[in-house]
C-alpha cells in the first residue's frame, strides 16, 4: 500500500495473523465474529434485555487497560456462489437452468449485501521491542529499525513460542465470549484477510480468494492484501486498484445527546442500516474500570453543580441544557457505583464508499443529515482521512485523538451493533443449503430472502410451513411460487387444490418439459378415496373410515355412533372392505339405529362426488415419482371458516370429508417413494382438515415423517386460528402471514408467528400491501418481506385474480381417471433423480473463504476458470438493471447490472 502524499512507504502496524490471534508491532489482539440478531418484531422489554445482555458480555472483558475494536462491515452478497450451490441441489432437468439464470440475474442486479460484525480484544503488549515502539524510547526504536533496514537485518518473523503464548490467552477470552450473550466465535484467518482486502477494494467488489487455504499470514502476504494506491484527500480517499478506482469517506461521531433513551429511541448504530447503501462502522473503545470512571464522572458532576450555584446566585433560571447535564451525570454516577460496570472512552467512525467522487460526497451528506434527525452530530474529518482508514484495519491503534466520546457501556449496547433484518435460509454450519430467491425484506433495511421448505428436513427440524392471510393478500401466489421452484428442481409434489388455482402453473411446467398434471377428482375412478383402499394397515384403515363417517355425520347419538363403529369393524374383518359395504351392512341390520344411519349414509352416497369414497375401490394406484400432481375438487362446497361444524349442510360435510381423505391419499401416495428423494405435500384450505381431531393429527405425523422421509408439508389457510392446535404449531418450521384486519384473526396470527401481540406489531400486519407478508423463518427470526416473482410472465401465470388472469384460466386437459395417467409429452423423459437434497447424500456446496467477485463493471466475454456451471453450462451477460427506490436520499444510485458475472 502506498500513498501519494508521503515520500516513504506507509508501514502497516500488523505483522502476523492466523485463526486465533493478530500481532502488530506492539500488541497482540484476538478477533471474534459476532452473530447478528433479528431486531424487528421484538418488544421493548425484549430489546432492553438484549442490550443488557450485550452490556454484561462486554463488561466481562476484564483486562488491565482493556481495549476493544468493534468493526461492522458489509459483504456483497455472493450471488454466483449461491446460484452454484443451489444448482447442486437440483436434478438439472428441463426448465431449471433458465429459471435459475433469471433468479441469479435478479439477485445480482439488486446488489444485496450482508452485515458482518467483528469484535477485537487487545490481549496485551508484546516484548521489549514493542515497548520501545510504544514508550518513551519510541524515537530510538525508530532509529534502530531504520538501521536494521539499511543493513538488511530486519526480521519480521514471529517466534513460535510467542504465537503459542498469545494463542492460549486468546482461547481463554474466546471461551468467555462464546458462553456470553454475544455467542462470539474466533474469526478465521480468511475473515481477517477479507477485512483488509475489503478496506481497499470498496465498491469494486471482493477480490478473488487465495488458491490455497491459508491459516497463517506473514508481513509480506499481509501487505499484498492491501496492494494498490491510496490518494489522501481533504474529505475522502481515492483507492486505485488494478481493476478500477473507488472513493471512501470517513466520518466521525462528534456529539451525542446528553440523554439517550432506549429502547424508546433509535438504536444509533442500527439506525444507519435504514439507508439504501452500506454504511460501515469502526469503533475503537477503551473500557475504563469503575473506580476511575467514577472519579471522572464525579468531577464532571461537581463542575455542573458549581455552574448551577453561580447561576442561582445571579438570580437567573437554570438553563434546561445544564439541568439535563446534571441529571445525566447523576444517572451515570449511580449506574457506575451500583452496577460496577466499566465506562467507555471511544472513538466512533463511519465509512461510506462509492465508485465516483460525486456519489461519495452525496452519500456522506446523506449520512450526516440522516443522523441529524435523531440529534447526533456526524462530521467529515477533514485532512485526517488516511489516519481514519488505518484505524479501521484490524489491530491498528487510535491515530486521531479528536472526537473522543465518554459513554456508559450500556449506550454502546443500546446502539444495537448486532441488529439485522436478515431472514430466510442461511448457511451457518447447522446443515442444509440456501434455497431459491423469493423476495426481499421491506422493514428498516433491505436484505435478500431465500427459502426452501426442504432445508428443514436437512437440519432435522419439523418440515411443516404455514401460509395464512385474507383473500387477495398473496398467500396462494406464494404457494404457487414455492411449488414451481420445487418442481423445477426435481421434487415430487402433490398439491391439493380445491379451487383450481394451480392449473395455469401446471401448464407453465409442461411447456418447459416438466412432468406435471391435473387430476380432477370429479371425474376420477370410483372409490379412489375409499379409506379402506390406501391405509397402511387394517387399524389405520378402520380409523380413517370411522373418522370419515364422523365428519359426514357430526353430533351423532351414542346409539348411532356405536352402530357405526360396529359396522366398520365387521366390514374391515371381511374380504375387500369398503365404505359402500359399511352402508350395506347398516341397511341390513335389524336395529333401528343402524337402519336409520344406513339410510342417511345411502342418501349421502348418492350426492355429487360421493362415489369417490363410497363406491367399491378397484385398488388403482397412481405413479407419483417425479411428477407435480394437482388434485382438484371442482364444485367442492367448503363451509365458511366462521361456521360451526354442527351447522354444516350435508354437502359441506361431504366436502370436508373428501378434503380430509384426499390429504390422506396424497400422504400415502408419497410414502411409496424412496425416502431419500425430495417430496412435498401442499394443502390448500388446510383449515378444513386441521379443524377435525383426526386431521389435526395428520400435520405432526407428516411433519415427523418429513424429517425421516425428506418431505415438506405446506399448509394454506385463511384462518390462522385453525392452525393454533398445539400439535400443529409444534410442527411448524416457518410461517408466512399475509394481511389480516379482523381483530381476533390478527391476535391468532401473532400467536402463530410467535411474536408479541403489541399494538405496533398488529398495525404492521393490518397495513401490509398485496404481496407483502410477515415471515418467521426456520431460526425463529421474524420480519416483513415482499414476494418477488422476478418476471412479468410469472406474475401473469401465478395471478389468481380472475379479472386479471382470465386468459390463463383455460381448463387443463385431464388424463383418464381410472388408470394411471400417461406423462405429458415433454422434450425428453425425466429420469428419476438421484437423492440430491436428502441430508446424507446431498451436502451443501462448500462455501469458500472468499465469495466470487461481483464487479460494478461489465464482465469480460470469456468465463474465468472456476466460474462455469457444472457440466460446462455458461451464463452470458444480463441486461437487467435494478430500479431506484422511491425513498432513496441523495447519493443513492442503483447498481448498474449491465453484465452480471457468470457464476
Amino acid at each position: 500500500m502506498s500513498t501519494r502524499t508521503s515520500r516513504r512507504r506507509t508501514r502497516l502496524a500488523i505483522r502476523y495473523f492466523d485463526d486465533r490471534i493478530v500481532l502488530t508491532e506492539s500488541h497482540a489482539w484476538a478477533y471474534f465474529r459476532v452473530p447478528t440478531v433479528s431486531y424487528e418484531f421484538l418488544t421493548d422489554a425484549q430489546r432492553e434485555a438484549l442490550a443488557t445482555n450485550l452490556t454484561v458480555a462486554l463488561a466481562a472483558i476484564r483486562m488491565a487497560d482493556a481495549e476493544v475494536h468493534l468493526r461492522i462491515a458489509h459483504r456483497s452478497y455472493p450471488a454466483a456462489e449461491w446460484a452454484t450451490g443451489l444448482h447442486a441441489t437440483s436434478d438439472d432437468g428441463p426448465g431449471w437452468v433458465p429459471y435459475l439464470d433469471e433468479m441469479y440475474r435478479q439477485v445480482w442486479a439488486k446488489d444485496f449485501w450482508t452485515k458482518e460484525v467483528y469484535l477485537g480484544v487487545r490481549l496485551g503488549q508484546r516484548g521489549v521491542r514493542a515497548q520501545l515502539a510504544g514508550g518513551l524510547l519510541a524515537q530510538f526504536g525508530s532509529v534502530s529499525r531504520a538501521g536494521e533496514q539499511v543493513l538488511g537485518l530486519e526480521d519480521d518473523a514471529v517466534p513460535t513460542a510467542e504465537v503459542g503464548k498469545w494463542t492460549d490467552q486468546a482461547e481463554r477470552v474466546g471461551r468467555a465470549l462464546a458462553a456470553s450473550a454475544l455467542a462470539a466465535r474466533h474469526a478465521s484467518a480468511a475473515e481477517i484477510g477479507w477485512l483488509f482486502r475489503h478496506a481497499v477494494a470498496g465498491p469494486l467488489g471482493d477480490q478473488a480468494p487465495s488458491a490455497t487455504a491459508r491459516r497463517r499470514w506473514g508481513l509480506g502476504e499481509i501487505e499484498a492484501l492491501v496492494e494498490g494506491e491510496i490518494h489522501n484527500g481533504r474529505t475522502m480517499l481515492r483507492m486505485v486498484q488494478s481493476d478500477g478506482e473507488s472513493w471512501t469517506s470517513f466520518l466521525s461521531f462528534a456529539r451525542f445527546p446528553d440523554v439517550m433513551y432506549f429502547p424508546d429511541g433509535e438504536p444509533w448504530l442500527h439506525y444507519a442500516d435504514s439507508l439504501p447503501f452500506p454504511v460501515e462502522a469502526s469503533l475503537r473503545m477503551r473500557l475504563i474500570p469503575p473506580a476511575r470512571a467514577s472519579r471522572d464522572v464525579s468531577r464532571r458532576l461537581a463542575h455542573a453543580r458549581d455552574m448551577d450555584v453561580h447561576i442561582r446566585e445571579a438570580g437567573a433560571d437554570l438553563p434546561l441544557a445544564l439541568a439535563e447535564q446534571i441529571e445525566a451525570a447523576r444517572m451515570l454516577e449511580h449506574g457506575i457505583t451500583k452496577e460496577r460496570l466499566p465506562f467507555v472512552y471511544g472513538w466512533h467512525r463511519l465509512a461510506v464508499t462509492a465508485p465516483d467522487r460525486d456519489l461519495c460526497v452525496r452519500r456522506a451528506e446523506a449520512v450526516i443529515e440522516h443522523y441529524r434527525d435523531i440529534g447526533i452530530d456526524v462530521v467529515n474529518s477533514t485532512g485526517d482521512q488516511l489516519s481514519l482508514f488505518a484505524e479501521s484495519l484490524p489491530g491498528e491503534k487510535v491515530r486521531l485523538a479528536s472526537y473522543l466520546q465518554r459513554q456508559p457501556l450500556y449506550t454502546i449496547a443500546g446502539g444495537m451493533p448486532t441488529a439485522t433484518v436478515d431472514l430466510g435460509d442461511r448457511a451457518d454450519g447447522a446443515g442444509g443449503w440456501v434455497g431459491p430467491y423469493i423476495g426481499e425484506t421491506v422493514g428498516r433495511a433491505r436484505s435478500v430472502v431465500q427459502f426452501d421448505p426442504l432445508v428443514a428436513a436437512a437440519r432435522n427440524r419439523p418440515t411443516a410451513v404455514a401460509i395464512t392471510g385474507e383473500p387477495g393478500g398473496g398467500k396462494t401466489t406464494l404457494a404457487l411460487l414455492l411449488i414451481l421452484q420445487m418442481a423445477l428442481r426435481g421434487v415430487t409434489v402433490a398439491v391439493i387444490d380445491p379451487k383450481g388455482d394451480a392449473e395455469s402453473l401446471v401448464r407453465w411446467l409442461t411447456e418447459r418439459g416438466r412432468r406435471a398434471r391435473v387430476l380432477p377428482l370429479g371425474s376420477a375412478a370410483a372409490g379412489l378415496l375409499d379409506p379402506f383402499s390406501f391405509g397402511d394397515d387394517l387399524a389405520e384403515r378402520r380409523t380413517m373410515a370411522a373418522e370419515t363417517l364422523r365428519l359426514l355425520l357430526p353430533s351423532m347419538s351414542e346409539e348411532r355412533e356405536s352402530a357405526m363403529i360396529q359396522a366398520v369393524g365387521a366390514v374391515a374383518a371381511g374380504d375387500r372392505p369398503s365404505l359402500g359395504k359399511v352402508v350395506e351392512h347398516l341397511e341390513a341390520a335389524s336395529d333401528p339405529a343402524s337402519k336409520n344411519l344406513g339410510a342417511v349414509l345411502r342418501s349421502m352416497s348418492e350426492m355429487r362426488l360421493a362415489r369417490l369414497c363410497f363406491a367399491p375401490s378397484g385398488g388403482d394406484r397412481i405413479d407419483a415419482q417425479g411428477w407435480t400432481t394437482v388434485f382438484t375438487l371442482a364444485g367442492l362446497t367448503l363451509p365458511d371458516v366462521t361456521l360451526q361444524r354442527e351447522d354444516y349442510s350435508y354437502e359441506q360435510r361431504l366436502s370436508v370429508a373428501l378434503l380430509y381423505l384426499v390429504s390422506q391419499f396424497a400422504r400415502r401416495l408419497l410414502n411409496g417413494i424412496d425416502r431419500r428423494l425430495p417430496k412435498a405435500i401442499v394443502l390448500d384450505e388446510a383449515w378444513a382438515v386441521t379443524s377435525t381431531p383426526q386431521g389435526a393429527k395428520l400435520i405432526p405425523e407428516v411433519s415427523r415423517m418429513g424429517r425421516s422421509r425428506n418431505t415438506a408439508l405446506i399448509l394454506i389457510s385463511q384462518n390462522a386460528g385453525d392452525l393454533l392446535n398445539e400439535q400443529v404449531t409444534n410442527s411448524l418450521s416457518a410461517v408466512f402471514a399475509f394481511r389480516s384486519t379482523d381483530r381476533s384473526e390478527v391476535a391468532n396470527v401473532m400467536s402463530l408467528l410467535g411474536v408479541e401481540a403489541s399494538e405496533e406489531h398488529q398495525a404492521v400486519l393490518r397495513s401490509l400491501g398485496n404481496g407483502e407478508c410477515v415471515f418467521r423463518d426456520l431460526d425463529g427470526r421474524a420480519g416483513r418481506i415482499a414476494i418477488d416473482l422476478i418476471s412479468d410472465e410469472l406474475r401473469q401465470r401465478l395471478d389468481t385474480n380472475p379479472t386479471r388472469s382470465a386468459a390463463d384460466r383455460a381448463p387443463v386437459a385431464a388424463p383418464e381417471p381410472v388408470v394411471a395417467p400417461e406423462p405429458v409429452v415433454a422434450p425428453e423423459p425425466v429420469v428419476a433423480p438421484e437423492p440430491v437434497v436428502a441430508p446424507e447424500p446431498v451436502a451443501p456446496v462448500p462455501v469458500p473463504d472468499q465469495p466470487a467477485a461481483q464487479p460494478e463493471r461489465p464482465a469480460p466475454a470469456q468465463t474465468a476458470p472456476g466460474t462455469g456451471w457444472p457440466g460446462g453450462i455458461g451464463w452470458p451477460g444480463a441486461t437487467r438493471a435494478a430500479a431506484p427506490r422511491a425513498s432513496a436520499p441523495p447519493g443513492v444510485v442503483p447498481r448498474q447490472a449491465d453484465h452480471p458475472p457468470s457464476p
